[in-house]
């Protein structure tokens, strides 16, 4: 593992990860041009959902913005559930992230995280080889790989809710279908990525009796039922602001 000094705090990550550590060795910061335009849209006094927070660079970020805000992050994968803890941890921030070792998704129970990544290596046959270059962060629910439990949004009981940042690699529809209870309460701004259809197939080979909600559009729901407008922001996500 490799250790940074940031401008927003200690960062630690496996050396062996694909993307996300190059910009760190770079003494840059990762999505850094994302997250300064974010600010502006994160109330310091609300609190932060994150879902799929990887190895915590957002989640490390984001503390910074907050004065009484709390950021509730999950995290499916046990390996980047570690680091994610030691990334909290390094920078005393305890008592502003909790941290969850769950997958977010449309029911509550257990589940697996697929066993490749999205490139196809087998990520747990090869987790334990630092030698190997993977894609951690190219990992969707639904397969053979690593057990876990599955919790919906609504089922989280979270209060005070300003900001919601979505990062699920093609679990995105799934999660919103089930996440509008808190939405229609708290009336959050929203980031989310664009759902690719790669990770979004397997999801479907894997929880059939769900496919019906692969077209949940949660823009579309917040446009016309909330009176959101959608934010440009860059090609891959999609941020929703209440007006």
């Amino acid at each position: 593992m490799e250790t940074f000094n940031t401008k927003y705090g200690f960062i630690t990550l496996k050396s062996n990860e694909e993307y996300i550590i190059a910009p760190f060795r770079q003494g840059k910061y990762w999505e850094d041009r994302d997250i300064k335009k974010l600010k502006s849209y994160i109330n310091c006094d609300k609190n932060i959902l994150e879902v799929g927070g990887h190895s915590g660079t957002s989640t490390i970020a984001y503390s910074t913005f907050l004065d009484k805000g709390k950021i509730y992050v999950y995290e499916p994968q046990s390996e980047m559930f570690d680091i994610l803890n030691i990334n909290i941890k390094q920078n005393k921030l305890e008592d502003k992230v909790f941290a969850y070792n769950k997958a977010v998704f449309c029911f509550n129970g257990k589940g697996n995280m697929n066993k490749y990544t999205l490139d196809g290596s087998n990520i747990h046959e090869n987790i334990k080889n630092n030698d190997k270059i993977l894609n951690y962060g190219g990992m969707c629910v639904g397969g053979k790989g690593e057990e876990i439990e599955f919790i919906t949004i609504n089922n989280m009981n979270l209060d005070n809710i300003g900001f919601i940042h979505m990062d699920a690699q093609g679990s995105e529809p799934f999660i919103f279908s089930e996440a509008l209870e808190l939405i229609n309460k708290n009336r959050p701004v929203i980031y989310y990525e664009r759902p690719e259809t790669k990770f979004m197939n397997n999801i479907i080979r894997n929880y059939p009796q769900y496919e019906n909600l692969k077209d949940f559009d949660i823009k579309k729901y917040c446009i016309e039922k909330l009176n959101y407008e959608e934010v440009d922001i860059n090609r891959g996500n999609i941020l929703l602001v209440p007006k």
